[in-house]
């Protein structure tokens, strides 16, 4: 157990300079600063957020639009089976 003491004794006593190191604070006056123009990166999130979703809804429509037609040619289809004397539509 006294090892274990010296030990931790030893590691806190070659931290010590490096901790008062850490603490200490110099104030640097006239350094370089990088500005990123925020309103730019922003508004181009935006425009792509905006434009996605609109290229989405686009493709939904054209796919429901063709949904749509393949479903009257088949209602098509029926009806014209169905008066045409019971023959069974070729689909």
């Amino acid at each position: 157990m006294r090892r274990l003491w010296v030990a931790w004794a030893a590691l806190l006593a070659a931290l010590a300079p490096a901790v008062a190191r850490a603490q200490e604070f110099v104030k640097v006056e006239g350094a370089a600063r990088e500005e990123l123009p925020a309103g730019r990166f922003v508004a181009a999130a935006y425009a792509f957020i905006w434009i996605a979703v609109l290229a989405y809804v686009v493709i939904l429509a054209r796919g429901l639009a063709r949904v749509r037609k393949d479903a009257n040619d088949l209602r098509a289809k029926v009806d014209q089976a169905s008066r045409g004397g019971g023959s069974s539509p070729r689909v």
